[in-house]
């Protein structure tokens, strides 16, 4: 998970904002989940600022599962182990900063409804403008919080004796919301690892072995050329950032690269800076 910039409001989610709102009020009642529409209008627009990808486990995604996430849930929430009212955010569901792009697996399997908040934070109430007396444990990728620093992958073997190394999500330094999103948006899934190694053993070991190569000649000029090839990998637009960040800083510690071209690598949000 890195951060995701949504740029501004698209212009078409106005008038259904206003449309929709005024007909769930009219209800009297707190909406059923199949009774709030018409913020898939956004999906486009969310998909190609996300770059295609999923703003939890940034895989790619066709457009065409119209996938548009709530990171506050929209009809019933799940705000364990802060709070066990279960009410949604059905207000909140045409609002822009409340709005994601994510794929089906983190969307409709993991994360569902699901929306921690800490121990002694008040649940807003209907109407009321986030975020008010919450504090969430869920890490919001489109926020001023970079994931990077409450997430970090690393290789380890789980299980009895003889279990390959994987690459595992884990809280970095800790974090409780590196911890709580790791849970809710099971990021550990046999997949998701399993997707993770593919992803380096076919693309990330490839930079690391040439920037190894490059770094056993001391030649300068060649070991720059193989970091900013590796340091691409790091744009928002390329698949799994995050995990790509730690693979390539536990395969070549920065100590390394600053030995010989005064270099470190940069958090994702730092490159192109």
């Amino acid at each position: 998970m890195i951060l995701v910039v949504r740029g501004t409001e698209p212009p078409s989610l106005g008038p259904i904002r206003a449309t929709q709102l005024a007909g769930l009020r009219s209800l009297r009642r707190p909406p059923q989940s199949s009774e709030i529409d018409g913020y898939k209008i956004v999906a486009e627009n969310l998909w190609r600022a996300q770059h295609y990808k999923c703003c939890y486990c940034e895989q790619k995604i066709r457009k065409g599962f119209n996938d548009v996430e709530h990171y506050r849930p929209k009809a019933s929430a799940d705000r364990r182990p802060g709070c066990t009212q279960n009410h949604g955010y059905w207000w909140l569901s045409f609002t822009w900063d409340n709005l994601l792009f994510a794929c089906p697996a983190c969307n409709r399997s993991a994360k569902n409804n699901r929306f921690p908040i800490d121990h002694g934070s008040v649940s807003l109430i209907a109407e009321e403008p986030a975020p008010g007396g919450e504090r969430p444990l869920l890490l919001n990728p489109a926020s001023t919080i970079n994931p990077v620093e409450h997430i970090e992958f690393v290789l380890e073997t789980v299980g009895p004796a003889g279990s390959p190394q994987e690459w595992w999500a884990r809280p970095r330094n800790g974090s409780l919301f590196g911890h709580m999103t790791i849970d809710v948006c099971d990021l550990n899934h046999t997949e998701q690892r399993e997707l993770r190694s593919d992803h380096f053993d076919n693309i990330v070991r490839l930079h690391v072995n040439a920037l190894n190569d490059a770094l056993a000649t001391a030649q300068g000029r060649e070991v720059q050329r193989e970091f900013d090839r590796a340091l691409a990998l790091l744009k928002p637009e390329n698949l799994y950032v995050a995990f790509t960040y730690d693979a390539l800083r536990s395969s070549i510690p920065g100590s390394k690269l600053q030995a010989a071209i005064q270099k470190r690598w940069p958090t994702p949000r730092q490159v192109g800076r």
